[in-house]
């Protein structure tokens, strides 16, 4: 075998173990000083290890050594599968930015955000955000500088450039990352699109500030417009009008065509409000079935005359749809700037005033304001403030009128009328305090507090031997509509102890066709119960024959004003002479009202109608005049 060259070296001898640990303990002792304790505990130590148990333990440590590293791998893996998921599947675009611009690291939804298919397309496509104009770079610059003072900047609201050039509204998140040495090295951050909010809060915006319907403004930003534009009228010492529109009846309209109808009529008056007025004037709709409008500038009230002529005859024309046609009445009240109000508050107020004085004197009336009309009303608040307390002060009592049987004179009924003596104002007439009472819905407690004072009156005339007679009382419409009326009749007759035939209700005809279906079920109840129905004031509304046999009301009474002239006008002659034969051939009883005179009387016997109620027996007297009466059993002309 060839050595190369090289001398050949004899492997080293191997030395035993015990011989190696013998010779090494030898050195020792020989090296110590002398007296030192001697060193048999390590001796002892190491003779109990044997190299095997060493080399074992090591590769113990050593495997768990492996073992640990590949769960630590594992772990890293994981925890990058975690991070690449959560990069990727963020809801948030994510980014990363060099200094200059560069795109480093994008995510998905930062591709989706700005209108790129993914994220590789982003970056194959975009080098340079600055130059690629996704950012506007004045804004770049802004937030670089907030980034050197803070290091991080949040909530930064801004538009975005999307890859199609549109423009999307975004929130930025950036934080400057820098190296150990304090360098800038790249930009990381978040983007959040705030497309959907936006729409969202334009949407509460809208809703704000704008009618959901006709998406005319609405009270709270006319008020705002109404102020404006008085600024500029006053500004240029000019006049302005303010109207107020409102539409009749318009719950009506709604509980009888529907709601869908309801709507479409509400968008076609608006339409054709805009069309009549133009687009100077500031249109908007602050209620139900009311519209304000605003003409800012008028030379004199013959302007805003003229602008109301314009909007009641674009309002006249009859509405129709697939299923109704439908004629609307309305009333205006107008307010003029600065005569009527030098701020929009006052002139609201006023203009409402107008309104109100409009409606009563009947639909499809305007009226302009008046410090006549502030009295009025003023008057009015101050009888439903004293209205309001004069259940509890015994200010209210109830007055009886007979109805009469012509040819024997005998007493078949009594109407109760209420009346109210005011501690200042004195007697007060039902005409100026029953209309009231039903605006404010003081009607509702009133009229339970008459039904129940007449039914206890009408029993107590009972207990007391006199003989038993019909007591009738109004209804209004606004107690008829509540939920509990028929309970409430119920309950009171009850409580009373009269019986049901002893009680009449008098309706109206207006009243008995609204909501036909729901008036037919009321009045078939009641007519369950015993109590009698009668009709006031017939022939002054529908008078439709369909109606009333459908009601199947027990009587019907003509109205007074056909009454007055009956015996020297034909037609209320004859008006008066057919409701006397439809009510017979209907098999109905029938009244006539407002009996003042003997002409009056002859010609209603001479149409075989012999029940009479009026000032030519007996005028609404007290209960002690009706307890003689009764007593007497008949009664005389007065």
């Amino acid at each position: 075998m060839l050595n190369h060259g090289f001398a050949q070296v004899p492997p080293p001898r191997r030395v035993p173990e015990a011989d190696l640990h013998d010779a090494l303990f030898q050195k020792a002792e020989a090296a110590k000083p002398h007296g030192a304790p001697g060193p048999r505990p390590f001796r002892e130590r190491r003779q109990t290890r044997s190299i095997a148990e060493s080399r074992n333990e090591a590769l113990n440590v050593l495997d768990r050594l492996l073992v640990r590293y590949e769960e630590i791998n594992g772990e890293l893996k994981e925890a990058e599968e975690k991070y690449r998921s959560l990069f990727e599947e963020a809801l948030v675009g994510i980014f990363q930015v060099s200094p200059s611009g560069r795109p480093l690291c994008v995510n998905s939804a930062m591709a989706d955000i700005y209108g790129y298919d993914s994220s590789q397309q982003l970056m194959a496509e975009v080098r340079n955000l600055r130059r690629h104009h996704l950012v506007d770079a004045h804004r770049m610059d802004e937030w670089r500088a907030a980034l050197e003072d803070n290091g991080v900047a949040r909530g930064m609201r801004a538009e975005i450039y999307c890859r199609d050039g549109s423009k999307k509204p975004v929130t930025l998140n950036i934080r400057a990352v820098r190296d150990g040495r304090g360098r800038l090295i790249r930009f990381d951050g978040t983007v959040e699109d705030l497309t959907e909010q936006k729409h969202e809060e334009e949407r509460i915006h809208f809703l704000a500030y704008y009618d959901s319907l006709t998406g005319l403004p609405n009270r709270t930003l006319f008020s705002a417009q109404l102020s404006e534009a008085l600024s500029c009228t006053r500004a240029r010492n000019g006049r302005a009008a303010l109207l107020l529109l409102e539409l009749g009846r318009f719950k009506i309209i709604n509980d009888s065509f529907g709601r869908l109808f309801g709507d479409r009529l509400l968008l076609e008056i608006s339409g054709r409000i805009q069309r009549s007025i133009g687009e100077m004037c500031i249109l908007a709709r602050i209620g139900g079935g009311e519209f304000a409008i605003v003409i800012p500038e008028i030379s004199d009230t013959s302007d805003a005359a003229a602008a109301v002529e314009r909007v009641m005859g674009s309002l006249s024309e009859e509405f129709s749809t697939d299923s109704h046609s439908l004629n609307i009445s309305f009333n205006v009240g107008i307010s003029i700037f600065p005569e009527n109000g030098c701020d929009g508050r006052e002139l609201l107020q006023n203009a409402d005033i107008a309104l109100f004085s409009a409606k009563e004197e009947g639909p499809n009336k305007s009226r302009f304001f008046t410090e006549e009309m502030n009295s009025q009303l003023m008057e009015q608040l101050r009888l439903e403030n004293g209205l309001r307390l004069a259940v509890d002060r015994n200010e209210l009592f109830l007055l009886y009128q007979p109805q009469v049987n012509s040819r024997t004179g005998s007493i078949t009924g009594l109407e109760a009328l209420l009346r109210w003596q005011h501690p200042q104002l004195g007697l007060v007439p039902p005409v100026k305090f029953i209309g009231i009472a039903e605006t404010s819905g003081l009607i509702v407690p009133i009229g339970e507090w008459v039904l129940r004072t007449a039914c206890t009156q009408a029993k107590m005339w009972q207990d007391q031997g006199l003989p038993p007679v019909p007591v009738a009382v109004n209804v209004s419409a606004v107690q008829f509509r509540q939920q509990g009326f028929r309970d409430l009749v119920r309950c009171v007759l009850r409580e009373t102890g009269l019986e049901p035939k002893y009680l009449e209700l008098e309706l109206t005809e207006s009243l008995l066709l609204t909501n036909a279906d729901v008036m037919f079920s009321i009045l078939q109840e009641l007519r369950g119960m015993g109590v009698k129905l009668a009709i006031d004031d017939f022939g002054t509304g529908y008078s439709s024959l369909s109606y009333l046999r459908q009601f199947q009301v027990n009587r019907l009474k003509i109205d007074r004003s056909f009454v007055r002239d009956v015996a020297v006008n034909r037609d209320d002659a004859a008006i008066t002479t057919a409701i006397i034969g439809m009510a017979k051939a209907l098999n109905l009883e029938v009244l006539a009202e407002g009996v003042e005179n003997k002409a009056q009387l002859a010609f209603l016997q001479n149409q075989h109608c012999y029940d009479i109620q009026g000032y030519y027996f007996s005028k609404p007297v007290s209960v002690g005049k009706i307890a003689e009466h009764l007593k007497m059993a008949s009664i005389q002309p007065a």
